[in-house]
């Protein structure tokens, strides 16, 4: 681990425009600021440390909110986690932050090259932020299980990390420690990533898939002419480059869970795909879906974010839903009872923001609190318990100074300021 590894950079003299509502659907949203203490405007991380993933310069577990060192203020544009769950060696979590001037840092796990900084180690795992070598221009940032993507202010798109599965999208399987251009795409408004695969949303409304497509998590299979027949197996089983997905025309955000995805339309409906033996995609089954289909009970809908097994909506009267895999009340309707369609989050008003780790999730509200719930084993609720929790609690008390939300859709952290 090297605590020091930090380089310097210069504050920009202008900020660079945050994609606001793109990175709502990302599981990480950034909003204006009001005046706070330095202290409420540093970047803080809680819960799972095995790889230095909170950013504090340590591996120590955290049941409250920690300091991301150096990361701060009106610096920080957005905020992207990685990583997925598991005990012991098969923890891995990082970390991006998208700066004001256009540049990004990482930190944390760096085995497959996911901090992007010319280095690649199975032991060498960086707690402290660090810039990802080369990028500049930078309008949003994703972060999947360990690899990462950066939205270019041009419409194009980078990425960096692990690629077998082809997830970075320059046409070959080969890790890339150093960011490489995603072939094929320009005029990209979003960007999203899975566990193993990512997304795209274009201007002109489309989406397009890259990466694993084992459950159909790619979206691009041709759907049956009858719904009574039976569901295809997906193809292909994974993609090098960026691919249409077929009549969807009218999107305008996008998110990614571990291996299931959504699109949400112009008209605040939302279209689901991918894995879903835990009724993740909302559409009252449990099967997997290599096509998007609609997501049932759910319209007005302004955000998404999507964990391992779960999903979380946002709708426009800043109320939530959920559906899915409840076993440790991830859906938050007070219950371990599995959802297949989307069912009210009660004690949550005013949201304004929304992310989903692998099994917990976290809302800004407009008061400029947090609340979370989900499990809570690795301390990522940030209550200061190991206890799940099926109904939001506290975490960050009203500040003025909270405004962005993110937690890795396999991983069990969580970051806000």
């Amino acid at each position: 681990m090297h605590p020091l590894h930090r380089k310097f950079r210069r504050l920009p003299a202008a900020a660079v425009p945050a994609l606001v509502a793109s990175l709502a659907l990302l599981g990480s949203v950034a909003l204006p600021t009001s005046a706070a203490s330095a202290y409420d405007l540093r970047l803080r991380s809680w819960g799972q440390n095995a790889n230095g993933q909170l950013g504090d310069g340590t591996k120590t577990q955290r049941l409250t909110p920690t300091s991301v060192v150096g990361l701060s203020g009106a610096e920080l544009n957005s905020v992207a986690a990685g990583g997925t769950g598991g005990t012991g060696a098969t923890v891995t979590g990082f970390g991006l932050a998208l700066l004001a001037n256009g540049t990004v840092e990482a930190w944390g796990k760096n085995d497959k090259g996911q901090l992007g900084n010319g280095t690649t180690s199975t032991t060498d795992e960086w707690a402290v932020p660090a810039l990802v070598a080369g990028l500049g221009g930078v309008q949003a940032v994703a972060a999947g299980g360990a690899h990462a993507l950066a939205l270019l202010k041009d419409g194009t798109v980078q990425a960096w990390g692990l690629n077998d599965k082809g997830q970075l999208g320059d046409g070959t399987n080969t890790n890339a420690n150093l960011p490489v251009t995603v072939a094929g795409l320009d005029s990209v408004k979003a960007i999203a990533a899975g566990d193993a695969f990512s997304m795209a949303l274009l201007a002109d409304g489309t989406v397009k898939t890259w990466g694993n497509n084992d459950k159909g998590q790619l979206g691009v299979t041709a759907k049956p002419s009858s719904s009574t027949a039976t569901v295809p197996t997906p193809t292909p089983t994974t993609r090098t480059t960026a691919m249409q997905i077929p009549e969807l025309t009218t999107v305008k955000g996008i998110a990614a869970g571990a291996s299931h995805a959504f699109a949400l339309l112009a008209d605040g409906s939302v279209m689901s795909w991918g894995l879903n033996d835990k009724g993740q995609l909302g559409d009252d089954s449990i099967v997997n879906k290599p096509y998007p289909v609609p997501v049932l009970e759910l319209k007005n809908v302004t955000a998404l974010s999507a964990g391992a097994s779960h999903s979380i909506a946002l709708l426009q009267d800043k109320t939530l839903r959920g559906w899915g895999l409840n076993d440790k009340g991830q859906v938050g309707d007070g219950t371990q009872t599995q959802r297949n369609t989307s069912v009210p989050i009660p004690g949550v008003t005013g949201a304004i923001g929304i992310a989903s780790g692998a099994s917990h999730n976290l809302a800004v509200l407009s008061d400029g609190t947090v609340q979370a719930w989900g499990l809570n084993d690795k301390g990522q609720l940030g209550d200061g318990t190991t206890k799940d929790k099926a109904t939001p609690v506290q975490v960050l008390a009203k500040s003025g100074a909270v405004s962005m939300v993110a937690a890795p859709s396999n991983g069990s952290f969580s970051l806000a300021r």
